[in-house]
């Protein structure tokens, strides 16, 4: 009995703690408990609560996602109106959703929800930063008319709303229903009567076989996705190539276009990457594997336009191969296919001296009044800011301003003793050193300009400096046999030749000689061979200066140009002049 009673007054006092407990946060604002996630309704209560989207609505519930767009999720969902699941209808050629089967309707809300929340403002140019549930990417775009600019989703619908915020993520309005791609790459290109003579290529040649599976059936990982360069009759047609049997007459060296050593097979094969790239991902990469052996294609923007192969090779530069807008970023199953303006091959190159001037970063080029402009010195550029420079920094954690600080230096008038490149080089901080200090620059890499496969004689030409330190090298992560040390000059007694044969020699056109000046010119101004490097692929590089020096020592590194001369050539001639000229 005395239990029970006990009992009976623990649960009448349950009640009076709970009320006691809620008065208490009520009361105390700053600890205010919020015991739900958001007071905002999920996408599917959403769409049922307003009725322009009741069209839509209904295709969810056939689809089976009901449930899974009413839970707990950070989505962005982009909703057709009912408006545009009527034009839908009328297009599809179907009198009501009834006639929508529900395979086709999970095809349509799977393409048209990305796991993501993706707000206008990260709209690019191109493809969404996620890809829909379904593996394939939306892509956004811009159209103009009459001076009105809407946004363009999928190359199918029009943004109507944006950014409706809800409990599970976002919103966007649409005025037409997103369709998923269903036809393969080689189904994309064959079913376009304007690509009849490419289709031919890809069929002769093997290719249509290789890009006609679906990304969920192909077995081979890297296979699954493939970026494919296709050309317009047209096209050919501009380029001399009345038919495909023009074509292959042309290009086909072996007489069966399926032979990897075929030209023919090489020039299909060279139109095909082995990766998934839309236009935006093509404009922001410097190079591109392609199915070619060993062969890639570099890519440029220029303003609004992506071109193919848009280089300079010894100084002349090779205008390059537009992509077109209009008919470029089409997905298909396993890919997306671009359209290019102007016929093009593989270009056969011999091996050919790049001189990289380390201070020519396009970051510098486009600073105002700075780039080779006289009297501009020590111009910081902190770590992070040049693309094609990496540092190692000696801490992660270090947040000064002047850490791992590069410059770029030009002369107004330069003096006997200034002899650089183009008069500007780059100076390493003044701590390119070991140890865990946020000041310290650890290793640094370049990428380098395009260089044509070949076997090459690399030097480092350097600013001599007084406090020096061995330097490793490595290019494309392989150790160089030779080491370097800034404070290394030449010896005045020695000839050009006796100094090439110990690896070392005087980069610049300095008129100076060892018995007229030993600080500047021939002694000051220093190549330093590194070694010999076999470039299988015809493509930008990556050369990498590790630092030696311990913490507490002073090691600048000055570098002003990193040369790349095949072996079978005059290491020592033509020198660099400081006008920015060689000299023979």
């Amino acid at each position: 009995m005395k239990k029970l009673t006990n009992r009976l007054a623990l649960i009448t006092l349950i009640p009076v703690l709970a009320l006691a407990l809620m008065t208490c946060l009520n009361s105390c604002k700053r600890d205010h408990l919020t015991l739900t996630t958001t007071s905002v309704v999920n996408i599917y209560t959403y769409l049922g609560e307003n009725n322009q989207y009741s069209m839509f609505k209904q295709i969810v519930d056939k689809a089976g996602y009901a449930s899974f767009l009413d839970t707990y999720g950070t989505y962005t969902l982009f909703a057709p109106n009912n408006d545009g699941v009527t034009a839908y209808l009328k297009a599809a050629g179907k009198s009501s959703i009834d006639n929508i089967d529900a395979a086709t309707a999970k095809n349509l809300v799977s393409i048209a929800l990305i796991n993501d929340t993706i707000a206008t403002q990260y709209f690019t140019d191109g493809k969404m930063r996620s890809p829909s549930t379904n593996g394939q990417y939306l892509i956004a775009g811009a159209k103009n008319t009459n001076g009105v600019t809407t946004t363009v989703i999928n190359k199918q619908a029009n943004l109507v709303i944006g950014n409706t915020r809800v409990g599970n993520g976002i919103i966007h309005t649409i005025d037409f229903v997103l369709t998923p791609a269903t036809l393969t790459l080689a189904q994309t290109i064959e079913q376009n009567s304007k690509y009849s003579i490419f289709t031919a290529a890809l069929k002769a040649t093997g290719f249509y076989d290789t890009i006609n599976v679906a990304a969920s059936a192909n077995t081979n990982a890297n296979r699954k996705y493939l970026t494919v360069i296709a050309q317009t009759d047209s096209t050919f047609k501009a380029a001399g190539f009345a038919d495909f049997n023009a074509l292959k007459a042309r290009y086909s060296t072996k007489g069966d276009p399926r032979n990897h050593a075929d030209s023919l097979w090489l020039f299909v094969a060279y139109r095909v990457w082995p990766e998934l790239s839309y236009l935006s991902d093509i404009a922001s990469t410097d190079t591109h594997n392609t199915l070619a052996p060993l062969e890639i294609t570099t890519s440029d923007l220029v303003g609004q336009t992506v071109l193919l192969n848009n280089d300079t090779f010894n100084g002349v530069l090779e205008p390059g191969q537009v992509l077109y807008r209009p008919a470029s970023d089409i997905s298909a199953t396993n890919g997306v296919l671009h359209n290019v303006l102007t016929n093009y091959a593989i270009k056969v190159r011999l091996p050919s001296p790049v001189y990289f001037d380390v201070a020519n970063q396009p970051e510098i080029v486009r600073t105002p009044g700075l780039y080779r402009q006289p009297g501009k010195s020590s111009v910081p550029f902190l770590q992070g800011s040049l693309a094609n420079v990496t540092i190692v920094p000696g801490s992660t954690t270090a947040t000064t301003k002047d850490y791992a600080v590069m410059y770029s230096t030009t002369t107004a008038v330069p003096s006997a003793s200034q002899w650089y490149y183009n008069q500007d080089y780059l100076t390493i901080g003044t701590r390119f050193r070991t140890g865990n200090n946020g000041l310290n620059v650890q290793a640094i890499t370049f990428k380098t300009p395009v260089i044509v496969k070949g076997r090459y004689k690399i030097w480092v030409d350097y600013v001599r400096q007084g406090t020096g330190q061995v330097v490793p090298v490595t290019f494309d992560g392989q150790g160089m046999p030779n080491t370097f040390n800034p404070n290394d000059g030449l010896n005045e007694a020695e000839t050009e030749r006796q100094a090439e044969a110990r690896g070392f020699k005087s980069y610049t056109d300095s008129p100076l000689t060892p018995s007229t000046n030993t600080s500047a010119g021939y002694n000051g101004f220093v190549g330093r061979l590194l070694g010999v490097v076999d470039i299988p692929t015809t493509d930008r590089h990556s050369i990498t200066f590790t630092a030696t020096a311990a913490s507490g020592a002073s090691a600048t590194l000055v570098l002003d140009v990193i040369e790349f001369r095949p072996v079978d050539m005059d290491q020592l001639h033509p020198r660099l002049g400081r006008a920015g000229v060689l000299v023979p």
